[in-house]
């Protein structure tokens, strides 16, 4: 008996510990559910963004403020689809209107994704322009993968972090490398810089979220990084009625199985195995746009269908490989 007691206090220990394990694991994921679900919705979107100091001797801070409802309203329909236990992909449909409220003819698209993980086992590294690195996270169990993605779900930055639980509302704070944004290159005009250090903290509040963010722009040329300004800003997402959607959400609804299979075959391909290197094919537009006519060959058409899905995934792979410098010999 004596024996026996003194071997039940380590394996009560034991015991305690890993129990104690599961269940922290169990509210981190949940915690990171309920505030990434909590960003679907209807959404008036506030981007806004300026330069605050000059990081390279001789470079004049850029004084432009971005606003991008300086003139019109910018509103996202965002939706949250659950792939697995672990994992949502939060959607977003984007569209303008003007100030008397009407949507701006073409201004409906497509924008990017959000794709998040509970303890993804890996993610992509953005390294150098078009380069991307697969970095191995399984030694650090707990955290949150967040994927942005291009306008094809091709990839642009990838963070992992946890969300905090000692705070009123969840929040998420991550550093990552990645690509100068669309709104620099389309809006801005900006070609004097090609990659961002980007500081990002999300704040899920329930009927509305932030995105802050603190970053450097960055001269990525041969190899080397340069820093050349500071630059803060927010997203800033105030929810509306979803009736103010509805036209975001017709758009969406006969393209949705499209996209589901586009992020299908890019699954396949990031698989984890390889870096990804894009290229950028001589004379061709950017690979979102040859994706967006393939969309258009299959727009409402029913791609359980084995025969039209089969053909879909090939037209998609096919552009994807385009655009990809193929892997080494050897791997």
């Amino acid at each position: 008996m004596p024996r026996l007691l003194a071997i039940l206090p380590g394996l009560f220990v034991a015991v305690a510990a890993t129990s104690l394990g599961a269940d922290a694991a169990g509210d981190a994921l949940d915690r990171g559910l309920r505030a990434v679900q909590s960003m679907a919705g209807c959404y008036l979107v506030d981007y806004s963004y300026v330069e605050v100091e000059s990081l390279k001797p001789g470079y004049a801070r850029d004084a432009r403020v971005y606003d991008v409802n300086r003139d019109k309203s910018a509103k996202e329909w965002i939706t949250a689809e659950v792939l697995s236990p672990h994992r949502i992909r939060l959607q977003r449909i984007l569209f303008l209107a003007d100030l008397g409220g009407a949507i701006r003819e073409g201004s409906l698209i497509k924008h990017q994704s959000e794709d998040w993980e509970y303890d993804a086992p890996f993610l992509y590294e953005f390294v150098a322009p078009r380069s991307w690195q697969v970095r191995d996270l399984k030694a650090t169990p707990g955290l949150w993968t967040r994927r942005v993605t291009n306008l094809d779900d091709g990839p642009r930055y990838q963070c992992a972090a946890r969300w905090t639980e000692d705070t009123a509302y969840p929040a998420w704070t991550c550093s990552s490398y990645a690509p100068i944004p669309g709104r620099e290159t389309r809006d801005m005009r900006r070609a004097d810089y090609d990659t961002l250090d980007r500081t990002t903290r999300i704040v899920a509040y329930g009927q509305s979220w932030l995105e802050r963010q603190d970053n450097v722009k960055t001269i990525h040329r041969d190899g080397a990084r340069a820093p050349l300004a500071r630059e803060v800003g927010k997203n800033w997402s105030i929810r509306l009625p979803e009736s103010e959607c509805e036209a975001a959400r017709a758009f969406a609804a006969p393209r949705r199985a499209f996209w589901d299979l586009v992020r299908e075959v890019w699954d396949g391909v990031q698989a984890g195995t390889a870096p990804f290197v894009e290229t950028a094919p001589p004379g061709q537009p950017p690979r979102f746009v040859k994706m967006h006519e393939v969309e258009d060959v299959y727009v409402g058409r029913d791609l359980a269908d084995p025969a039209l899905r089969t053909a879909a995934r090939d037209r998609i792979r096919k552009v994807i490989e385009a655009y990809r410098e193929p892997a080494p010999a050897g791997r």
